[in-house]
């Protein structure tokens, strides 16, 4: 099964949870920050605007009430921090409205505020990269009067948002705990379904495993156990009848040699050792399956590059065009017979198929890797799958001897099961297939 990952998302369950809850926090942490301002903002505007009304009309009947020598001395007394009063006359641009929602609720709230009516008049100065606002308007006696606003700016109330930033950064960590208990069970859930895989194994539980973990894996153990029986079933089956079949088959074959047709005899014959040859596949791969549910041979340290040497050199004193290429220099720990046996039927498969064959041996930082390739006709990518699978060929003759019983891929297929590598084919571009063995380095030492 292929997985498709984008590379901007998390490749785990536990990191896209928490990206989702995270973005979604922080979201609605500054929709929340961003409302409580624009409400504070409103708030101040309308309590600005309603001091102003009450503090200038205040103003303006004082000054009414004063003497007109006296008033000036009383501007800077009655000036606040965002408003000042002069006693200059309207400009010549000076207009009866303005644009200005803020403006025009202060001029409607003076006016409110005022003992007898007034004519407001309106006009916008900028003053040190200040704009100001000039209402102008006129005393009972006639004198001008003139108010001059100043925006105020609105500052952060940083307290709050260090505070929010606090309730933010708990709510995180406390969403990060939960995500983490939530999604560490699937993975004690995987690693158990990956202890399962050999037969017998129990999976191990920390002492505060969920219980939910323990009920799926004891599931796991039960339906495992059951396809085993299965499987060790089928494989004794497979097994008596390939095995039952070799005596009738030998005495067939004696009875050919009492035939007098020769042509007749020697195409019995043929067909008796193609059903030989049909028996014995099937019985090695009964074998390797009754060895993988036993996990009879026990693992060894072995040099890969001596192991695979002398495998070629076995393949040459037969006069096989087989070769060996590279050095992988590990040495690893593992079934070095169901190894030899595994490389052995790649080799076969390639010399019936492809002719010459180089095997070449290599490494990386995980992995001793052992490449068998040929330079045969090679293998549709859409079959790859198809021909680890008992019994499927690919020729389309049914001819067992170019053909198979298609079981030797099969028998590779469960001795990398037993030996936890990984099988890759390719077809080369110059002809030919190339099979990878990939065997882990986890346990490599040297």
């Amino acid at each position: 099964m292929h997985i498709i990952e984008s590379p901007h998302w998390p490749h785990t369950l536990f990191g896209r949870l928490c990206l989702i809850l995270l973005s979604a926090l922080l979201m609605a942490y500054a929709l929340s920050f961003a409302s409580s301002q624009w409400d504070k903002m409103q708030v101040r505007k309308n309590h600005m605007v309603y001091s102003v009304g009450k503090d200038v009309a205040n103003a303006i009947s004082f000054l009414d009430r004063l003497p007109v020598s006296e008033r000036q001395g009383w501007l800077d007394k009655l000036a606040r921090n965002n408003y000042e009063y002069t006693l200059h006359a309207a400009p010549a641009d000076a207009k009866d409205s303005i644009d200005l929602d803020i403006a025009n609720e202060a001029i409607e709230a003076i006016k409110n505020n005022l003992e007898h009516p007034a004519k407001i008049r309106i006009s916008v100065r900028t003053e040190n990269d200040k704009k100001i606002l000039q209402l102008h308007l006129a005393l009972s006696d006639g004198a001008p009067l003139t108010v001059r606003l100043t925006a105020t700016p609105y500052t952060i109330q940083w307290n709050m948002f260090s505070l929010l930033c606090v309730q933010l950064a708990i709510i995180m960590l406390a969403s990060w705990l939960a995500v983490k208990t939530a999604t560490r069970p699937l993975a004690m859930l995987a690693d158990a379904a990956d202890a399962m895989v050999k037969p017998g194994a129990r999976p191990q539980f920390p002492a505060r495993a969920p219980r939910e973990v323990f009920r799926a894996a004891t599931a796991f153990q039960n339906m495992q156990e059951r396809i085993d029986t299965y499987l060790a079933e089928r494989m004794q089956i497979l097994a008596s009848i390939t095995h039952d079949l070799q005596t009738p088959i030998t005495r067939l074959r004696l009875r050919t040699e009492l035939m007098d047709d020769d042509s007749q005899r020697d195409k019995m014959q043929a067909d008796l050792h193609a059903m030989q040859k049909l028996v014995e596949q099937g019985l090695a791969y009964a074998k390797v399956q009754n060895q993988l549910q036993a996990d009879q041979e026990a693992s060894s340290k072995i040099n890969l590059d001596a192991l695979a040497g002398s495998l070629v050199q076995d393949y040459c004193d037969t006069g096989q065009q087989v070769s060996l290429h590279g050095n992988s220099s590990q040495i690893i720990q593992t079934r070095p017979l169901a190894l030899s046996r595994l490389l052995g039927n790649l080799i076969d498969n390639a010399l019936k198929f492809g002719g010459e064959v180089e095997l070449i041996l290599s490494s990386d930082t995980q992995h001793a890797i052992i490449t068998v390739q040929d330079t045969g006709p090679g293998i549709p990518e859409e079959q790859w799958e198809a021909v680890m699978q008992p019994f499927v060929r690919l020729e389309s003759s049914r001819n067992r001897e170019t053909g198979g019983a298609g079981l030797g891929l099969a028998i590779v297929a469960q001795l990398a099961l037993q030996l936890h590598a990984q099988i890759r084919f390719a077809n080369r571009e110059d002809g030919g297939l190339a099979v990878s063995v990939s065997l882990p380095l986890q346990t490599a030492v040297g």
